[in-house]
C-alpha cells in the first residue's frame, strides 16, 4: 500500500511538473543559470512521473 501511495504521488508530482513546462513559455532573455535548473527539472520530473507510474501499477 506504501507504494503505491508514493507512487501517486510522484505520478502527481512529476506530472505536476511536466505540465507547468509545457505550458509556460520560454522567458526571453533567461540567463544561463535559470534555463539550466528549469531543464534540471523537467528531468527530475520526468523521471518522477515513469518511477511513479511503475510504482503505481507494480503487482
Amino acid at each position: 500500500m506504501r507504494n503505491k501511495t508514493f507512487g501517486g504521488i510522484g505520478i502527481l508530482w512529476g506530472g505536476a511538473i511536466l505540465f507547468r513546462w509545457l505550458t509556460s513559455g520560454t522567458p526571453d532573455g533567461g540567463s544561463a543559470a535559470y534555463q539550466a535548473g528549469q531543464s534540471g527539472a523537467v528531468i527530475f520530473g520526468a523521471l518522477m512521473f515513469i518511477v511513479g507510474l511503475y510504482y503505481f501499477f507494480r503487482k
